[in-house]
């Protein structure tokens, strides 16, 4: 019967593991109790024969209904009762020495192994039991029996084999739970990397774009990812009378929960660019932003983003709470940020019930000026003083590689934020630069 209990799924469970723990604990007691039943009848220890034979009786009937009940309150309470009275009379009849006493905090221990899922009355069996050992240890009872000192030898090591050989099964019995949820998070954890990279390479083809074209101007992009599936997104669009724009976006959070809300949304953020060229870019943006509250649902990841329209030399651009983009102008060989400029624009994409406003800013670009689109991946980097990438070095970067056509910046910019900041990358990075030809 006991080896039928040790199986993966008793293990697997508190109530299983309580279960075994219970009935082995038992079992040894009623062991315990059946030896000491036949020594104290050799050696005419009579109390303690007639003694034992209630306590074998009880722990058999206990190891029986162990497997039948779903709560081993009433079942623990009974036996602690009974180790207790019969450890206090074991030591009455043969002495301290005997140190029977240490079955009594024993048993104040494995109520935490036993009711796993109820400390409280654990706590209230082990302050009882440790309570009643203490008190005993200041109790010394004379030998009421005269015996040989082999005997009393014999008895405190009977006490000691049998009190090491449950700690070692209890200490087997956890040893084998937690190799169990080693190797199952370990499987888990390859399973999980897997679905990961598949989902990342289901993003990186659905946002693929193979030469990107915007007649006018140089375009180069960047995207890395912090675990496989990205929160950012970049894409380039296309209306139904041609006009092209340009969009990035930055989703709360990490892997694949707000990676699956950028290809939500990039579906959303396509149709309204295509289909709505007779309104204004903060128009569309504010549809955008009830479509993702209503489709996304209880979903709680919200975005902030960039979208651009792009109308021959001058960009319509609508920031949704998004880092403002730096804008190069080849006239004044200066790096600028291009800052809201109406007091009431502000507001995420995607957060029910708080107000969002946005609004359309118009910049004219002539050859050779730029502007640069990245998320906080990039900008919030700091290196070991705390000083941001965003601060100085991205601007004196920009202002000294304008030169090179716009994929050899972007080669150059990661370079310098990979020598800048410190350790591994905290964020999804996206950047994208637009150079007017």
């Amino acid at each position: 019967m006991f080896f039928n209990l040790i199986t993966h799924e008793k293990l697997s469970t508190s109530h299983g593991r309580s279960e075994l723990i219970a009935f082995f604990s038992t079992l040894c007691a009623l062991l315990y109790h059946v030896c000491v039943l036949v020594i104290f009848g050799i050696l005419r220890v009579y109390p303690m024969f007639f003694f034992n034979i209630f306590s074998v009786s009880l722990f058999t009937v206990l190891l029986v209904l162990i497997p039948k009940h779903q709560s081993y309150v009433l079942l623990y309470l009974i036996a602690s009762v009974e180790v207790t009275i019969h450890q206090i009379f074991a030591e009455y009849c043969l002495g301290s020495y005997t140190n029977f006493k240490f079955f009594i905090f024993m048993m104040g221990t494995l109520p935490y192994l036993v009711f796993e899922e109820d400390f409280k009355i654990s706590a209230i069996f082990t302050s009882i039991t440790t309570l009643i050992f203490f008190l005993l240890n200041f109790v010394h009872f004379k030998t009421r029996y005269v015996m040989n000192p082999n005997v009393l030898l014999s008895f405190r090591m009977l006490n000691i084999i049998l009190s090491l050989t449950m700690i070692i099964v209890v200490i087997l019995i956890y040893t084998y739970v937690v190799h169990t949820i080693e190797v199952e998070l370990k499987k888990h954890g390859e399973n999980l990397e897997k679905e990961i990279r598949l989902a990342a390479f289901i993003q990186q083809n659905f946002y693929r774009h193979d030469n990107v074209e915007i007649e006018g101007w140089d375009i180069a992009y960047y995207n890395r990812p912090l675990a496989g599936v990205s929160g950012d997104l970049y894409d380039f669009y296309e209306s139904k009378d041609g006009t092209k724009g340009v969009g990035l976006f930055d989703v709360s959070g990490h892997g694949i929960s707000s990676g699956l809300v950028t290809m939500l949304v990039k579906n959303i953020i396509q149709q309204e660019f295509s289909d709505r060229q007779d309104l204004e870019l903060w128009e569309i943006m504010n549809i955008i932003n009830d479509r993702v509250i209503a489709e996304k649902g209880k979903i709680q990841n919200y975005l902030t983003g960039i979208l651009i329209r792009i109308k021959g030399k001058q960009l319509e651009i609508v920031n949704a709470g998004h880092p403002y983009p730096i804008v190069f102008r080849k006239g004044l060989q200066k790096a600028l940020f291009l800052e809201k400029s109406h007091e009431f624009s502000g507001g995420s994409i995607g957060i029910a019930g708080f107000p969002a406003y946005y609004y359309s800013q118009y910049v004219t670009f002539e050859r050779g000026d730029e502007i640069i689109l990245y998320t906080d991946g990039i900008s919030d980097s700091e290196n070991r003083d705390g000083e941001r990438f965003i601060t100085k070095a991205f601007m004196k970067i920009i202002s000294d590689i304008y030169t090179m056509p716009a994929a050899e910046q972007i080669k150059c910019i990661n370079r310098s934020l990979k020598a800048f900041r410190e350790g591994e990358i905290s964020d999804d990075m996206t950047m994208i630069i637009m150079r007017k030809k």
